[in-house]
């Protein structure tokens, strides 16, 4: 698609805002996988296999299924269709907020940062 201005898995039709078939195909699956305990790495290197790039030219990532991941538009509203339900976006938050790493940010951790090098 190159320079995308739509999220993946839609696409502008006579002005309006419609699902694409093979995208969207993709973003379920994406949903699908993560949902059933799939890592970011092992979606990544499934997609590299699939025929639908995410964009022209450029390998999938773990940026672009996490991009996928947090978008709500995939649960419809009013200018975008629905591709998945909101209890499998729900799961896919969920899981996301289970794996995020909290940073102690106590002033002893601080300088223990600083004293290592790290920020």
């Amino acid at each position: 698609m190159g320079n995308r201005k739509q999220p993946f898995g839609y696409q502008i039709e006579l002005g309006q805002i419609v699902i694409q078939p093979q995208e969207s195909k993709v973003v379920k699956l994406i949903f699908t996988h993560y949902n059933s305990g799939d890592a970011y790495s092992t979606l990544v290197e499934m997609l590299k296999n699939q025929e639908v790039a995410y964009d022209v030219g450029k390998l999938w990532n773990k940026n672009m299924v996490a991009r996928i991941l947090e978008d709500t538009r995939y649960v419809g509203d009013s200018r975008y269709p629905a591709i998945i339900t909101q209890k499998e976006l729900n799961i896919a938050q969920e899981k996301r907020k289970k794996k995020c790493v909290r940073t102690d940010n106590s002033q002893t951790n601080k300088l223990l940062r600083q004293l290592s090098g790290r920020q």
